[in-house]
Order: structure tokens, then sequence, then C-alpha cells
């Protein structure tokens, strides 16, 4: 028999070599004559690369042999040839090799080389990710579905779409598109020999992978070009001579390709003996002609995607072009000549040409011109064609106050300016959108620190920044400036109020500053040139008169230009030349004196203008910015009763020396000093503006339009999307968005207020508002409103009673206004108008969206949940069987290590699990990059590199010792490792070789014979700390790599090691400010100390027992971990307390914050938690104003429940009849709930104490409910109807299984019951007389599978296994279809798992959702069928057209109430289909899930009731959301692909129909 076998096996193979093999080089080649797998670069042109031009070879072939005729090297034409050619000239080549050989065994298809394909595109180094080179693909025969099968996958796959969008031609030779007759030849041959070779079934004529990739590729290739060119000379082989792949299977047939033939056979098509053969002309033109067309095209092209990043970019900033009509405002002002003393002076000079970067710093007394040199400036360095870019802060606008602006106006303009800088700026917003909202230190280290500072520029860049005195936070501005001066990349002019030694402190000792101040000389020419071109409005007769009045302006000015501006408004005044010589006698030269003339004139004027002179300085002075005309004009009739024809000339009239009119149209003051001067206490004049009755004043008018008909909330009937807004008045832009503005400054006893802003927050008005913050995105907004109505609240509960619906009002609002923007911000982003219906039933029942807003009886309602008020705990992640060890978090990601070497990864935002890597052992270490996406992990003996674009392992590296703390340095090239040997390794990270070794006990005095502990590294301040037990910290400098100094409790140890008893650090954390020397040290005795590493001494001491530190990303907050379990924060710089979260659990090993500082991380022993506690969301400290009364902010404790008195959620059912549901919990215990109120009812029954009840399923037939627990004991009870519950009377079924079930399923009326393991099926009968087995089926491997009942006939079974449907008879388990079953047609991809199966629309559609086998949340595909498909005389079903659109759409599906079927959407939104879908696809989408019930039910373990009410699992409670179906939004297939956009809301009762044939339960 062995003799026989291998006589057969021996044919077999003598058969393929002598039908199959290569006449010229024979089968089996060396791959030296083959060519290498994976992708290989063959020509490499730069980074000015045009194109990428990939080669892919076919079945047998390789990636040189394929394209190389007779095995001569230089014949090899895609590396020979092409690269000699001029039109490739810019071209890069590459050819792809995979192990395509049939003689060997594989368990690799088309998807498997495909995949492959697309990773080594993804790490090829030569094609860095952020290039957008287009990609042209040639293949040979199998090579072309390998290509296309590769271009599905790009686009179905997130991590792959930058691939998708760069694949721009495809050229196939000779593929079989639609498989080969041939190759059905060679796997019956091929049988003969063992041995499975998927890529040769995949080359059947129809195959289900050419047929899957044809049903899907021309739904993504519409925008490609295609060329197909198929053979025409028949090829010899063993079994006779023809063609390999007939024309029809070589063409598409679409209209965007090209087909044409080749005159050669199927080998020889891409292969060719000289450069003058007509085959390779024919190939080498198509290709050269698309480069000549990319080529043309380049130039425009980059233009059009350079503007359309531009507007992208604008959108992420927020920044309009307000800087630029600031500067030509100015420079229309400037006079022709003017200022050119400066730019003339050597200093200037000197900054402006020196190599080496330097600050210029001007300094003046207010009103000399300065905003006036700095326009100048840049009109001059614009004139040189510099790099420049430019700001000017503003106190009259305080959006032009701020760091922020700042910040990102400048990364606008330089944007906008280099190609590099708008790159690299789009590719970090890509990655943080909302990066614009966040606070300067956030901004700085993203945009700056990690990316504009490390490009290096051609030329160098200027930065001008004027009025740096009426920024609101200078001193922390100075720091960063020096910064980037530091980069050595930037000059930087400054001009301010202040002298430069003001800000000594902030001064670098290795930075020049030229500090420049202007003198009464210097402002004389431009006083005196001002002058001169103003002597037409000199009342004076003669050229001598005029002169006289020019000197004495002019000797009285003191080079102040502004009051040279009013001294000429009030000689216009003058008519005679006594009133001349009166008004030059009489006006005072102090600015003072001056504004108080003007107010005394201003006295003396008729008293009928009196009022509208006050309500213009009032509304000037006090506003939070400045109004554009119509906006006051709107304001003024609220606030005086009265309208203004023309504010304009209004302003001039009555205030026309101190308020002006802009170009732009605005009202602003003449200046800051006229601004200072009316809010000076001592002003005694009646137009002196008191500073809490001004605030007051505005607050007032604000809240009367807010709480006014323009800002009534919309009925609920009456929304749409679609429609149109109701009509508002200009003023509700300052209104919605600066009320909050003036709440800081007016008097907390002002009853008028607190009654104003209680009407308006209990009022539909508020959601109003808040509508229209969240149209605008502005939810800094909301958050800024919180903390005005809080600090207003402490103040006021200082003097009066803490009683009264006001009060609760705002103590309420100054909550949930923040965590309406933490938790639905999002949601309300997408969908404004949501706040008004579809947010409050989701907020806690004592909050006051909830408690004004949900109307228990109408509209969406939610039922079952305990929590009354906000959960600071987002998310609790729990791994029984793991001890987590590490924890590390991104703006995207955060991970948890295991010491069993697991890491999991989840979603930053949803807390969704995303990944499972393995180190292999106990994870110590977890650290994401700061700009690559790159993840590293580190043990004992391994360190290892990930992608977090694949999430595939990039490289290891073995370590002799734990690692303790890793950094990437230089721009992330490098990574730091410190390890417990005291060695300091470093890594080349696109390698992983190990680049140096460093001991850095080396140098240093006394023995270090102990290991050290901990570890931390700052980049910031380039130090390692390093912490020994029993000795104080170790400071070792990164920059000269040798010892920098010490710590004991008293400071710097004057680096020297101290063995006192004051020892014993448990652990530190530097800030992680870029420019704070602030280091964080706990003790083991409690102690928490704040080291300043500049200073060497101690800058605050606090008792905190703390055993793990943290801090967040811009360097405000220390958090703080202890072995109670509770978690404390502190400002970071003063340690001041800001928060404890209490917890009677066990100790805490880690803490971490997120990438935006907003959530906090802890690990302890198997639980992971995310928190959200709303002071991580405090203002920042540059958006305050600086007039805000100083009130402090009482420290916050919050309880968090303790994980052991809750009993997680496991399994659900619900009753057919609709009210009632059965959940099984993890202790072994079935309840009954009520749908009605989502209340536990009573105890059914119990599996063993402890054991998790894994499904249930409930027969309504027979009233059976069937649970399965994790030892696979399966239970039936018989439920009994007694009064208003239920209870079991009868057990119908109670059986241990002896290997793990996976799936359990009742026949309809439960007489029978399915119990499938991996291996076997057993049918058993349930019956009076006892329990047993009628039949099983044992299998001796399966892939994915699940079991139903076929909804047209009930006595038949129908199973889902491998892309194919097998119908079975329910009463005798017998097979009913053939052996081949009904294979499924459509985009199924081979990786997918089938998942349920569900009937819908009166059991004439069946519902099919597969997904990927890996991962608790898996792309899922759903598919729907026509039910008369599945028949014993079907040979295939194809899914129903019309329902297209679904398929990549699910998140989950949920379930059919008997007219719709109810699924959970991608972007989180609860959507419906019904049986008439338009053909064009249309669906419903009715409310969202909030983002944290997400990450509480990870099994997505939800329900739909026949009456329409969602059942949700929120881990240990049930969530019943009423009528939520009942709100109605048509969504078109193209909206509901691009996630839904609002077209029409209104509300619609269903009525419910007769539940649908249950055919699959739940999963297991």
């Amino acid at each position: 028999m062995e003799r026989s076998m291998s006589t057969t096996i021996g044919s077999s193979r003598s058969i393929i070599s002598r039908t199959f093999s290569r006449h010229d080089t024979g089968n089996e080649l060396s791959e030296d004559i083959k060519g290498p797998l994976g992708l290989n670069t063959l020509v490499d042109v730069g980074p000015a690369a045009l194109a990428d031009v990939v080669f892919v070879h076919g079945l047998g072939g390789g990636s040189k042999s394929t394209w190389t005729k007779s095995g001569d090297s230089a014949l090899y034409w895609p590396k020979e040839w092409l690269p000699q050619d001029p039109d490739f000239r810019d071209i890069r080549i590459h050819s792809f090799g995979y192990d395509s050989n049939w003689i060997n065994e594989s368990t690799l298809g088309v998807h498997d080389f495909s995949k492959s394909l697309l990773t080594s595109l993804h790490h090829c180094p030569v094609m860095p990710r952020h290039v957008n080179t287009p990609l042209i693909f040639v293949g040979h025969s199998m090579g072309g579905l390998v290509i296309k099968r590769a271009y599905i996958m790009a686009c179905q796959k997130e991590e792959f779409h930058s691939i998708a969008e760069r694949i721009h031609t495809i050229i196939f030779l000779a593929t079989p598109h639609r498989g080969a007759d041939l190759a059905q030849v060679l796997s019956r041959v091929l049988n003969l020999s063992p041995g499975a070779r998927p890529f040769v079934r995949d080359l059947h004529r129809n195959s289900l992978a050419t047929q899957s990739i044809n049903d899907e590729f021309p739904q993504y290739s519409q925008g490609l070009q295609l060329y197909s060119f198929y053979e025409t000379l028949p090829m010899g082989h063993g079994l006779g001579k023809s063609l390999i792949v007939e024309k029809d299977a070589a063409v598409l047939g679409y209209t965007n390709e090209s087909a044409t033939y080749l005159n050669a056979n199927h080998r020889e098509i891409c292969k060719y003996s000289t450069v003058s053969d007509s085959n390779y002309q024919v190939v080498r033109n198509t290709l050269a002609s698309t480069v000549t067309g990319l080529r043309e095209t380049a130039v425009a092209s980059r233009h059009m995607i350079n503007n359309e990043q531009r507007r992208l970019l604008d959108g992420f900033l927020g920044v309009k072009d307000a800087h630029q009509d600031y500067f030509l405002d100015i420079n229309n002002l400037r006079l022709i000549g003017s200022c050119e003393w400066l730019v003339e002076k050597d200093t200037f000079r000197e900054w402006r040409d020196s190599v080496n970067t330097q600050m210029y710093w001007i300094s003046a007394k207010p009103a000399t011109g300065k905003t006036m040199l700095s326009g100048k400036v840049i009109d001059h360095l614009t004139s040189f064609d510099r790099d420049i870019a430019f700001y000017f802060f503003d106190y009259r606008n305080k959006t032009q106050t701020s760091i922020n602006s700042c910040l990102l106006s400048l990364v606008g303009q330089m944007a906008h300016r280099h190609a590099e800088v708008l790159q690299t700026v789009l590719d970090i917003f890509q990655r943080d959108d909302q990066l614009s909202k966040a606070d300067y230190r956030t901004i700085w280290r993203k945009l700056f620190v990690e990316g504009i500072l490390r490009i290096k520029f051609a030329q160098p860049q200027y930065w001008v920044i004027d009025a740096l005195d009426e920024c609101s936070n200078d001193t922390e501005l100075i720091p960063l400036l020096l910064k980037v001066i530091e980069s050595r990349s930037v000059r930087i002019l400054l001009t301010s109020r202040n002298r430069l030694e003001t800000y000594r402190r902030s001064q670098h000792p290795r930075i020049k500053i030229i500090a420049e101040e202007i003198l009464f000389e210097n402002t004389q020419s431009d006083i005196a040139l001002y002058l001169d071109a103003s002597l037409n409005q000199l009342p004076a007769a003669d050229e001598e008169t005029c002169q006289s009045i020019i000197d004495a302006i002019l000797i009285k000015s003191a080079g102040c230009f502004l009051w040279v501006r009013l001294i000429l408004q009030e000689l216009r005044q003058a008519h005679t030349t006594a009133e001349i010589r009166q008004v030059l006698q009489e006006v005072p030269s102090d600015m003072n004196e001056l504004y108080g003339r003007i107010l005394d004139q201003m006295s003396r004027a008729p008293s009928y203008g009196k009022v509208l002179a006050m309500a213009i300085l009032t509304w000037t002075v006090c506003a939070a910015r400045p109004l554009t005309t119509e906006e006051l004009g709107q304001a003024f009739q609220i606030d005086i009763k009265d309208t203004i024809d023309n504010v304009k000339a209004s302003v001039e009239s009555r205030c026309g020396q101190l308020v002006y009119v802009d170009t732009q149209g605005r009202v602003r003051m003449v200046h800051q000093t006229a601004r200072d001067y009316l809010l000076r206490a001592s002003n005694d004049s009646e137009f002196s503006v008191d500073r809490n009755t001004g605030h007051a004043r505005l607050l007032k008018t604000c809240l009367e339009y807010l709480n006014g008909n323009e800002m009534r909330g919309r009925s609920h009937r009456k929304l749409s999307a679609g429609g149109a807004l109701r009509y508002r008045s200009p003023f509700a832009s300052y209104a919605c968005s600066c009320f909050f503005e003036h709440i800081p400054h007016v008097s907390s006893q002002d009853d008028d207020i607190m009654t104003g802003l209680g009407k308006f927050l209990g009022s539909p008005n508020v959601l109003a508002w808040l509508e229209y913050a969240a149209g605008e995105h502005d939810f800094s907004s909301m958050i800024r409103a919180a903390n005005a109505l809080k600090t207003f609240l402490q103040r006021r509960l200082k003097h009066l009673s803490p009683f009264g619906r006001d009060v609760s009002l705002l103590n309420t609002w100054a909550t949930d206004l923040i965590r309406l923007v933490t938790k639905f911000g999002k949601n309300m982003a997408d969908s404004p108008s949501s706040i008004y219906h579809l947010i409050p039933p989701f907020c806690p029942s004592e909050t006051a969206p909830h408690k004004y807003f949900v109307k228990p009886n109408r509209g969406i309602s939610v039922v079952g949940l305990s929590s009354n008020h906000w959960d600071d705990c987002l998310a609790t992640i729990t791994d029984p069987r793991e001890h987590l060890s590490a924890l590390a978090a991104s703006d995207k990601y955060f991970a948890v290590g295991t010491s069993s070497g697991k890491i999991a990864v989840y979603n930053e935002t949803t807390c969704q699990e995303l990944q499972i890597l393995q180190h292999q052992e106990s994870v110590a270490v977890l650290s994401f990059g700061r700009r690559i996406d790159f993840f590293v992990s580190a043990g004992s003996r391994q360190i290892r590199l990930w992608d977090t674009c694949s999430w595939q392992q990039t490289w290891n590296s073995n370590i002799s010792q734990q690692c303790m703390s890793v950094a990437f340095i230089e721009e992330d090239q490098l990574l730091l490792g410190a390890l417990r040997n005291n060695h300091l390794m470093i890594w080349d990270v696109q390698t992983g070789g190990v680049r140096d070794t460093i001991d850095w006990t080396e140098d240093s005095e006394g023995p270090y014979a102990r290991r050290p502990t901990v570890a931390a590294i700052c980049l910031e301040s380039c130090l390692l700390a390093v912490v020994y037990r029993g000795k104080d910290i170790l400071l070792w400098s990164l920059e000269t790599y040798a010892f920098h100094d010490a710590y004991n409790r008293h400071g710097s140890s004057s680096k020297t090691l101290s063995h006192g008893h004051d020892a014993g650090v448990l652990c530190v954390v530097f800030n992680a400010a870029p420019t704070t020397h602030l280091l964080a040290a706990g003790y083991s005795d409690g102690d928490l100390l704040l080291y300043d590493t500049a200073e060497g001494d101690v800058k605050e001491t606090a008792w905190v027992n703390a055993q793990t530190l943290a801090c967040s990303p811009d360097g405000r907050t220390l958090a703080s971990g202890d072995s109670s379990g509770t978690i404390q924060l502190f400002e970071f710089e003063t340690l001041k307390f800001l928060y404890r979260i209490n917890s009677d659990e066990y100790c805490i090993r880690q803490v971490a914050f997120s990438g935006n500082g907003h959530r906090l991380m802890d690990i302890r022993r198997s639980e992971c938690r995310v928190w959200d506690p709303t002071v991580l969301v405090r203002q920042d400290s540059d958006e305050r104003n600086s007039d805000t009364i100083s009130v402090s902010s009482n420290p916050r404790e919050v309880n968090s429940f303790s994980a052991q008195e809750t009993t997680v959620i496991t399994s659900l059912a619900s009753h057919d009849e609709g009210g009632f549901f059965f959940c099984g919990l993890e202790n072994g215990s079935v309840y009954l709930y009520e749908t009605k109120n989502g209340w536990q009812l009573c105890q059914l029954f119990g599996h063993a104490k402890g054991v998790s009840v894994l499904s249930l399923s409930f027969d309504n037939e027979n009233q059976t409910l069937i649970s399965l627990d994790v030892t696979s004991r399966v239970m039936a009870h018989k439920l009994v109807r007694q009064q208003h519950s239920w209870q079991a009377t009868e057990v119908l079924l109670d059986h241990h299984i002896g290997a793990a079930v996976k799936q359990v399923l009742a026949s309809p009326g439960s007489h029978h019951l399915l119990i499938s393991t991996t291996n076997s099926d057993a049918l058993w009968s349930i019956s009076p007389g006892g329990p047993s087995i009628i039949a099983t089926h044992t299998w001796e491997s399966r892939g994915s599978y699940r079991w139903g009942t076929l909804p047209s006939n009930r006595d038949w079974l129908m199973l889902v296994i491998e892309n194919a449907v097998h119908l079975y008879d329910w009463r005798t388990f017998e097979r009913i279809t053939d052996t081949e079953g009904i294979l499924l047609e459509g985009s199924i991809l081979p990786e997918l798992a089938v998942r349920s199966i569900t009937a819908c629309f009166d059991n004439t559609v069946v519902a099919i959702e597969f997904a990927e086998s890996l991962g608790p949340q898996p792309k899922i595909k759903l598919l729907l069928w026509d039910v008369s498909d599945f028949n014993p005389h079907s040979k295939t079903a194809a899914p129903i057209p019309r329902y297209h659109a679904l398929a990549d759409q699910v998140r989950s599906l949920i379930g059919y109430d008997g007219k719709r079927l109810v699924f959970l959407h991608g972007n989180g939104w609860i959507m419906s289909a019904e049986a008439e879908v338009p053909e064009t696809g249309g669906f419903n989408r009715h409310f969202f899930i909030p983002t944290d019930w997400l990450t509480t039910n990870p099994r997505m373990l939800t329900d739909v009731t026949c009456r329409g009410d969602i059942i949700f699992v929120k881990r240990d409670e049930v969530a019943v959301i009423k009528r939520g179906l009942e709100n109605i939004e048509a969504v078109t297939s193209k909206e509901h692909e691009e996630s839904g956009k609002r077209l029409s809301l209104i509300g619609r009762i269903r009525s419910s129909q007769r539940r649908p044939l249950r055919i699959s339960r739940d999963i297991v």
C-alpha cells in the first residue's frame, strides 16, 4: 500500500513537471533566478518621485523571473530598461514576490498574498506613510487578482486607506479575472499529491475567490485607470496546446477599462527579448502615457491639493484671516516714509541679517506707535521676500489676547507658506481634530515641539509679535518664544509697554536679545510727518502759522501719537488764531489729563445725547470683543429701548475722540489707555464706567435677548435639520458666545442677574443656546460658561442663602455643561438639534437636561438605571484571568499590559478594545511615540516596537535586565531605555539596532551595588531621574551623558549621594511642560515633594502617600494613586489639591492621562478604570480674564463604586410579548425583569454559584427558557405566568456537555434542542418522558458556522458554514441539500465568520451577520437574503441588492421588532431598515447611544422587543429605551455610508406587528 501510494505521488509530480514546467528554466529555480520574496525596490529616485510602479507576478512565477527573458539578468526590463528611459526618470520601481510554487503544499490563497502585498507597501522604507505619490500596478496572470484583492482590502480596512487613495492605474497582463479552465485541470492533477494549495483553487473558473473579487472590485474601481492585455498565441503544455487565459476571462468589460491584445502566449506576454519588441513597446507606451499624464497634471494637481489642504487646515485651526485684515488696517494708517528710523538702525539690521537667531525687543510708553512699527517691520521684511508670520495682541478683542489664538495664527501663516509645515500640521490634526480647542501647552507641544520646530527651513523664519503686554498670559508666552529661538530657525521681534527687565526670570543666558526702547527723538520725525500730512486739517491761514502749530504740538506730544491725534481733533473745532492758541495752551500733555478734558467737554454737551454716549462707552469698554455696528444697534434696542438709525455716525458725533469704527465696521476704543482711564475708580466724571455696573448692564442685555422669542427652543414636531433656522438678529452671535464672559465681573449679590440666569437656564431657550454653540462647534464656550456659573455661585453663597430654585439650577448646569461636552460633544457637533430630545433622556435623572426637558410620557424615555447623577467612572475593563502590570495612553489609544505578556489596546475615545498583542513575557513598561505611529513594550528580557497602524511588530531586541522607563527622542527616530543594570540603551527605531549602551554610574561617586527601583526620563530638561532603595534621587544628564545632581528631602545634595534616614522614594515623575523644570517625588512615609531642578530646591510639599505618579500631557495636573485605591489630583506647579476619588479597593499600580489630558486611567489587579472627572476640563489660564474675582475653588471628593457590590450581566433574552425580559448573571443567577421600568422582579433559577450564564433563549410557544453557562451546562426551564410575574416550575433539561458548547438552538415549540460544539452537533428530544439524544453529527474540523431555523419551513434547520448553506430536518437531523450545499454569493471576505442569523419581514428575508473571528469589536458585514433562495433545489443564493448599503455600516445587529430590522450603526446611532427599501437604499436613524454606554457593554448585549423598546445592558444594570424608534430620520444610502446627514425629524408612532420566527439564539 505504501509503495503504491508513493508511486502515485511520484507519477503525479512527473505529470506536473511535464505539464506546467517552464521549458527554459525548469520549475525548481533558485531565489537568485526567481527573485526574492516581499517588496523589492529596484529603482529609488528619492523623495522627488512622481509615482511608484509595482510589478506583481503570477502563478509559479517570481519577482524577477516573471519579467526576465530566458533568465538573462540583462533582460530584467523593469530594472534594466525602464530606468534608462527618459520617460521614467522620476519613477520609483518595485517588484513584489510571493510563494506561488504549486509543487509545494501551502495554506495560502490569493487573499493572503494580497494582505502581504498591502503590508509590504505599508512598511516600505522608501515610501514613507505621509507621501501621496500615485501607485501604478502591473500584474501578470494571478498577480492581477492579487492586486485587485489588495485594492479591495485597502478600501475596506482603515489602516490601508492611504494606500487605496494612492492607487491610480492597474495594468493586467493575461489576468484570469473569471478564473482559468486549465487551473481546474491542474487542481485535479495536484489532488494526487498530498497537501492543499488554496491559491490554485482560487484560479478555478468562477471560483468563490474570483466571484468575491468581481462582486466587490466594481464598487471601488470606478476612479481607476484599467488596462487589460490578453494573449493571442497558444502555449504548449503536457495536455496539449491552448490559450491559458481566454479573452473573455482576461477582459473586465468596465467603462474605465482599455483592453487590447498582445501577440504572445501566456508566458511571453510579460518578458521580452529586446527593447524594440513590439509587445514591449505596447506595454511600455501604456506605462509611459500614464506617467506623462501624471506629470502634466502634477503641478495643477498639487496646486489644487494645496488649496484644499489649506481650506482643511483653516477648518481645523478655526482661525480666520483677521491677522491679515488687522495688518492692512495698520498699513493703511501708516504714512509712507514713517518708521524708517527703525529699519535703518544697526541693531535692527543685525537682528535681520545675523547668522544666529536673536530676539529683538522693542519697548515704549503707551500710544507711542509700537503697532505702527510692527506694521513697518512686516512690510519691510515682506519687501525683502522673507518668510514672515505675525500676530497683534489686542485688549479690545478677548479672542486676540490668548496664547492659543497667537500660536494657532502663527501655525496657519507658516502652513500657508510652507508645504512641509502644511503637511506636518495636517497630519497632527488628523490624529486630533479637536486640538485647536486644547489649552496652549498642548497646542505648543503637539504643533511646535513635535511638529514645526523639527522642520529644517531653507531660509530664516521671522515672527513679529505686537503688544505683548496685551497678552493675558505674557509671562508664560516668553519661555515658549525663547524655545523657538533655541531651534535656530526663527527670529522674533516683540513690541511691549514693558521693558525686557520685567521678564528677567524668563530669559535664557544662551539667547541674545536686542533691547530697543522708543525715545522721543525716534518718533519725532514720524509725528512731524503725520502733522505735515494733516496740514489741510489745521485752521491756519499761512505756512508760518502752520509751522508754529506743528512745533508747539511736537514739543507737547512727548512722542505720543495718540495725544497728537486727539489734539488735531480739538484744533478742527477752532476757527480763529486766538482759539488755536487757547487749545494749545489748555490741552494738557498728560494723556490722563487729556482724557479728563474730553469727558468734561462731553458733560457740557446737551443732555439729550448723554444716554447714548454713555451706552456707547459702556459697551465699548466692557464688551468681551468689539461689536459690529449692526450688533451694537441691536444691543441698544434692548439696552436703552431705542432705535439708532446710524450707529457709526452716532459714535463719531457722541464719542468721536474716544471711540471709533474701524474698516471692518467694528466699534473700538482709540487706545487701551482710554479704556483704563474710563474704568479708573478715581475718575469722577459722569461718563466714567464702573466695572461691575458696566458688565452687569451688558450681561442683563444678553440675558434679555437669550430669554426672548428669538432664542425660544424649537418644538420637537417642528424639528427639521433640512429646514431653515428661525431668524436671529446679528446680536445673537455676541449674546450666545460672550454672555458668560461678563459673569465673573458682576456683583454676586445682584438679584436681577440671578433671576435672569435662572430664567434662562430653566427654559427651553438654554437648549437653543446649546444648539447654536454646537452648530458653531464652539464647545469651549460651554466649558467657560460652566466655570463662570460655578464661580458666580461660590461668591454668592458666601453672603446669601444656598437654597432656592435658581441656586439649584446654576449649581446643576455648572456641572451639566461640562458633562454635555465630554459625553455628547461629538454627537452635538454632528447633529446640533439633538440637544432638544435625543440627549436629555440619556442624562441622569437629577441633571438639568433630564429634569426640565424630558417628558415621562412623550418622546424618548430611558428607565432601569439607578444613577441619578453623573459618574466620574467612564468605563471599567476587567479581565479576571490577568494581573495588569503596565499602562500607557496617547491621543488615539490606551494600552494595558499584563503579567502574562498580553497587551490589550483600546480606543481612547470609546474605550473599545481594538487589538490584542503578545509581548511573550510580563510587561513592565508601555509607551506611545509622540510623533510617529509607534508603540513600545518592554519587560525583563525583551523590548518590542509595534506599528500602531497595522499593529504588527516592527522589531524586537533582547535586553539583559528589566526596563524601567522608555522615551522616544530625535523626532522619534531613536528610543531610549533605562534598565535595572544601571545602563541606558539607545535603539534605532527604524532598524531596531542598538546605537549605544551607557552606564550612568560609571563616573559617579560612591558604590552602586543595588539595582535601581524606579526611573523617569524628561526630554525637555534632558534629564534621567533614577531611584535607589535607601538613597537619594540621582539625576543624570542626557545632554552631557554625565552625573547632573542628586536630591534628598531638602533639595540638591551638591552632587553627592547621602545615605540619611530621609531616603525612601517610591515614585518620581517630571513635569511634561516644555518650559518647566519640576520633578515630583513620592516618599514611603507619605510625603510628596516638588523639586525645581533649575534652582535645586524644594518648591512645595504635601502629604499624599503616593505609590504611583503621573503628569498630564500639558504639565498642569499631577495625579497620584495610593495603596488604598485613592486617586488624587493636584496642580503640578503648586501641589494645590484639586480632586479626590475615594475607593475601598486594592492598591493602584499605575495611573496615566489620556492624550488630551481630559481623562485618567488606572490599573489595579485585574481592573482598568477610565475616569472622566470634570476638573480635568478646566479653563486654561490664558483664557481667564485678569479682572476675574479670585475665588478659592473647593476641592472635591467622590466615592467610586466597589466592584464587589456589583454582579455583571452576561446574557440577555426578551419575552415575545415585550413586557418582560430575562438576564443571566456572572454569579449563575437568572432573573426576570420588567420592561415597563427596567426593574429586576425576581430570581427564576440559578446555575452553580459563581458560574457565569453565557446565553439565554426563550421560546414563546412552549414558554421555555434555555440557559447555558461557562461549564457547558445546559438547562431548560418551563415558565408559568403567575399574576404579574413568571416563575420557573419545571426543569425540562439539565445536562453537562463534555466539551465547550458553541451554540444552543431550540426548535419552534422547544420539542427539540440542538447543542453544538466545535466537533459535534447533537439533536435532543425534550419530551415529558425526559430528554434524549435523537442523532449526532461529528466533524473532523470545521471553520466558522451557525445554526438556525429556516424561516419558510419550521421543520427545517439551516447551517451556514464556509460561505454555504445546508438544510437539515429538525426531526431526524438528516441533511436535505447535497454535499455542496447552497453557495452564498456576495462580498464575504474569507476571514469573516458567521455571527448570527435573524429572520425578518414576515419571515421572507433572513439577515446573516458576519464578523472577523478575532477581537471583541470585530468588523461586521450584514447581508440580507431572500428566504425562497434556500430550498433543497437551490445551488446559489445572492444577497438582496437593495440592502447592499447595510453591508459595511453595521456595528451590531440588535434584532427585529415585527416591522423593522434594528441595528447599531458604526457611528453609534440606532438605525433600522424596513421591508420596502428604495432601490437607491434608504434607512431610518432614530437616536444615538452614548459613547460611555458602549464601553460598559463590550459584548453588545442588546435586544429589541415587539413593542419597539430597546434593551441595553450596562454592566450590572439594564437600560430600557422606550419610544426611541418613534423618532425617525430618513437617511439615504449615500448619507448612510457617510454616517448619516440630518434630513428630517418627525415623531410618528409605529404599530407593532407580530414577532418573527426566532431562528438563531445568542452567540456563545
